[in-house]
């Protein structure tokens, strides 16, 4: 028996993905101090893994328990993962390459890592890392940006994504709001390149392949950068090295986003159904 689908207008629609996000950003909000609370009294040390990184997937696990099946997602349009996993360590490197062209050209030097002042052994963190990528690319790039992709274009999208992740570091704050901002800045450069590799895949391929893309810049600060820290000129040189990289992936967004919306249209898509 053939089916009709329904869609809501489009008020409602976007009330309704609205009303997503913010219950994800407000699960989220709620689960970040008990992580922090865990890391307090487990004594994990924030170099192998900083726990309030699965606050994202909890508000992510939250919004798929509530609204399962029912999620609206921008349809698919591009398949395969070697190529944007290739694309998006390529993209990791090319951030830490101009991160350490800065570092040349800059009067203070970045020592390089020493494992042995590691907390646990390089190939422990290597995972660890990995998983707490994942983690909060759960949230923002396997639900957040491709609801908001769904309303507007994924530029935009791309960047409302980052504002809100470099927002969620709340910890950064604490080295005062310019710090803030321009850390803020470099996760929205981290957004668009994320969005380059990932838009118009399905979710899984979305977070695996950002999830590549997060690890490897934290991988690759942490080995050329072990003593990065919150001040105002490693935050600087993060978002210079970002905001170059976002930029530069730019034109391709367009061009790919530009390319899917001209193909024969099709309906949005249900996660979880």
């Amino acid at each position: 028996m053939a089916t009709t689908n329904t869609f809501p207008p489009a008020a409602a629609a976007r009330s309704r993905v609205t009303t997503i996000i913010v219950a994800f950003l407000v699960a989220s909000t709620a689960a970040s101090p008990l992580f922090t609370l865990a890391q307090g009294l487990t004594g994990l040390h924030p170099t192998v893994l900083v726990l309030t990184q699965f606050s994202t997937a909890v508000g992510a696990l939250a919004v798929y328990a509530i609204w399962r099946g029912r999620l609206p997602y921008p349809r698919t349009t591009k398949r395969g993962l070697l190529a944007p996993a290739c694309a998006a360590v390529g993209l990791a490197l090319a951030v830490i390459l101009v991160l350490w062209l800065l570092a040349v050209v800059e009067p203070h030097r970045w020592e390089p890592l020493d494992t042995a002042t590691l907390p646990a052994p390089l190939a422990l963190i290597l995972l660890a890392q990995f998983l707490g990528a994942a983690g909060e690319e759960v949230g923002w790039r396997g639900l957040v940006q491709p609801l908001l992709e769904t309303r507007m274009p994924a530029l935009l999208a791309a960047a409302v994504t980052g504002v809100f992740f470099g927002l969620g570091h709340f910890y950064v704050a604490e080295a005062g709001v310019a710090v803030y901002a321009v850390f803020v800045v470099s996760t929205i450069g981290l957004s668009v390149a994320a969005a380059a590799v990932t838009a118009g895949r399905a979710w899984w391929i979305r977070v695996l392949v950002a999830t590549v893309l997060h690890w490897g810049v934290n991988i690759g600060t942490l080995v050329g950068f072990p003593h990065a820290d919150d001040s105002m000129a490693w935050m600087t040189d993060t978002a210079i090295a970002m905001g170059l990289v976002g930029v530069a992936c730019v034109p391709f967004l367009i061009r790919s986003t530009r390319r899917a919306s001209t193909a024969s249209p099709a309906p949005l898509t249900a996660v979880g159904a």
